[in-house]
């Protein structure tokens, strides 16, 4: 574990379990109290009781994918951070929608510290995200 650690809850949310279970493992060695979840309604059905500090989703997930997963965990939590990461190429209008939501966005693939730096950093209010 690092001498750095962070206490935050961070949802991890993509439907490939290999990939949340890998993020929720670099996140717990990080100090972070990660929760991997494996779908944008297992998510909505949680975060109520689970209280996320983060969440960190998939966009492209099968029945709710993650944009709509983040608006409705938004709605019932308002205070959680989101953050989306996507291996698709991601149109500039897509990319001001995310923003416009609040949202930060990720393209894989994912790299440990890129991940890492974009949780510690302070939260991006509706504009230039990663």
């Amino acid at each position: 574990m690092t001498a750095e650690l962070d206490r935050r809850t961070v949802l991890v949310i993509d439907d490939d379990r290999v990939l949340a279970d890998t993020l929720a493992q670099i996140l717990r060695l990080n100090g972070f109290q990660p929760v991997a979840l494996y779908s944008g309604e297992e998510a909505i059905e949680l975060v109520e009781r689970l209280q996320p500090d983060i969440v960190l989703s998939d966009i492209r997930m099968s029945r709710v994918d993650g944009i709509e997963a983040a608006k409705r965990i938004r709605e019932l939590h308002p205070e959680c951070r989101v953050i989306l990461f996507t291996a698709h190429p991601v149109s500039a209008a897509m990319r001001h929608m995310i923003h416009g939501l609040g949202f930060e966005l990720l393209q894989r693939p994912l790299h440990p510290e890129e991940v890492l730096t974009a949780l510690r950093r302070a939260p991006q209010l509706g504009g230039e995200a990663a």
